[in-house]
């Protein structure tokens, strides 16, 4: 929608709006994860002054993740909400009533993604831009300068999983089999080669049909990406068995796409085949944020060594660390399985971070130990809230089945919580996170299971490791922090 800049304006002043002329395909720049589009060919931009009272009359565009765009004419944005905005959206996409808990409105760009609540004003939040940017991101003055916020209609982070897999609706499954599909290509969801051909097949169906008697070799070969992620053509140690070329990965998306074809009859049963599949990832429906952590040591002993980028992507499940070079998972946590706290960065520090800390339990032959990882991120604070969100609302979900013996979770660490270094008194409360099992759909299709799975790579992470009494075992961090200090009032 909109976009601040500050070269001869004031940043509050200056707001840039976005007119889309026509487009049917996401351009493939736009692979930055946390972003929707980046700049899309076929638009223009209209620079326009703005008081801070009033704003003329303007066209929005509230893009999809497929890259198409809907134009709405605002009589005033600076009274517009989030609501609003997601009505009009409803209504343009013939979406049923019901659909209004399934979507939100969303402000993305390739440095931040914000989910916005329904009182939320995008047009307010749009000019504040440079500002959020400052205080989320670690971003150079280039990087900021050039970053572009647009507004998008896209998955509400907090809708249950157990109700999306009762909606029946065509055109909300369509949306959210755009959206996952997106995820995939983006590599936002992290799986293994043979669950992204597994995929793939089910978008060549989509593309061309039942599987043809007759194999059309080249058929994927200038549009490969559209059908799996780029980290899956370039090879890599994860992907070892695709450097025999390009045809070894067709190869292997025919005889799955054949396989499909004697399952699905329409795109409506491929759509929802995609999702089931998708269903069954941990990860999915994740808020990607970005941070990164110290690598583990090697033994080459550097001590410049940088940080290692990763996203850490939260759900209503659980907390899930990725590397974002590689686009693979380096750690899965549920909710039942971690415990977290959030740090401030020290006072008059422009260098330091603020934190999120992990600690999880593992055994260790007879004796149970507590791993603890460290993340460094200005977004730390949005990771904070946003587990904390999804927490309260899994206890209010166990308050309700008073059948069951449950309690709230113990997650967050406070010094009540935390003693002798971080050990925590006795033995942590942990919850399970239950949700309604969905209804048994009629004429289901039957779902290939992922190869994907949570393994945590704890080898390959810095982590400080304390036995059960609170006793320092072993740490691979480089920077010396206390526990004590960090976490005792």
């Amino acid at each position: 929608m909109a976009s601040a800049q500050m070269e001869n304006h004031s940043r509050n002043d200056y707001v840039q709006l976005r007119l889309i002329t026509g487009r049917s395909k996401m351009h493939p720049a736009a692979a930055v994860a946390p972003s929707p589009l980046g700049t899309l060919p076929g638009m223009r931009r209209l620079g326009s002054t703005s008081s801070s009272r009033s704003c003329k009359p303007t066209d929005v565009c509230v893009f999809l993740k497929d890259g198409s765009g809907h134009e709405f004419f605002l009589d005033n944005a600076l009274v517009e909400t989030a609501h609003d905005l997601q009505q009009r959206m409803m209504e343009s996409l013939g979406m049923p009533e019901s659909a209004t808990e399934v979507f939100n409105i969303w402000i993305v760009s390739p440095l931040l993604q914000l989910q916005l609540k329904p009182y939320h004003i995008p047009f307010k939040l749009c000019r504040q831009w440079p500002d959020l940017l400052d205080k989320f991101t670690i971003a150079t003055e280039q990087q900021k300068a050039n970053d572009e916020p647009v507004l998008t209609f896209q998955r509400n982070a907090f809708f249950p999983k157990s109700k999306e897999k009762t909606i029946t609706d065509s055109k909300t499954l369509v949306r959210l089999f755009e959206e996952a599909r997106y995820n995939v290509l983006e590599g936002n969801y992290p799986c293994e080669p043979e669950d992204y051909e597994y995929l793939a097949a089910i978008l060549a169906w989509i593309q061309h049909g039942t599987y043809p008697a007759r194999r059309e070799y080249g058929l994927f070969k200038d549009r490969l990406q559209e059908y799996v992620p780029l980290c899956m053509c370039k090879g890599g140690s994860r992907w070892l068995k695709n450097k025999q070329g390009f045809s070894n990965i067709e190869s292997r998306i025919f005889r799955q796409w054949e396989d499909i074809s004697k399952k699905v009859k329409s795109k409506a049963d491929c759509y929802r085949l995609y999702l089931q599949f998708c269903w069954k990832l941990p990860f999915y429906g994740s808020v990607l944020f970005t941070g990164q952590i110290e690598r583990s040591n090697t033994g080459i002993g550097l001590l410049d060594c940088p940080d290692r980028p990763v996203h850490i992507a939260i759900n209503r499940d659980g907390v899930f660390v990725m590397d974002i070079i590689k686009q693979e998972l380096l750690l899965g946590l549920m909710y039942d399985e971690l415990s977290w706290e959030y740090t401030e960065p020290e006072k008059n520090s422009e260098t330091c971070l603020s934190c999120l800390w992990l600690q999880f339990d593992m055994d260790q032959g007879r004796r149970k130990i507590s791993h603890v990882l460290q993340i460094f991120s200005k977004q730390s604070v949005m990771m904070n809230a946003m587990i904390e969100a999804c927490v309260d609302e899994l206890n209010k979900q166990d308050i309700q089945l008073i059948h069951h013996e449950r309690t709230v979770m113990d997650g967050l660490l406070r010094d009540h919580a935390v003693s002798r270094c971080f050990a925590l008194v006795g033995k942590p409360k942990r919850r399970v996170a239950r949700e309604a099992a969905a209804p048994a759909m009629s004429e289901s299709l039957p779902v290939k299971e992922p190869k994907t799975c949570i393994s945590n790579q704890v080898d390959r992470l810095c982590l400080a490791t304390f036995s059960e009494e609170g006793t320092l075992i072993k740490t691979k961090a480089k920077r010396p922090f206390s526990f004590a200090g960090i976490f005792g009032k």
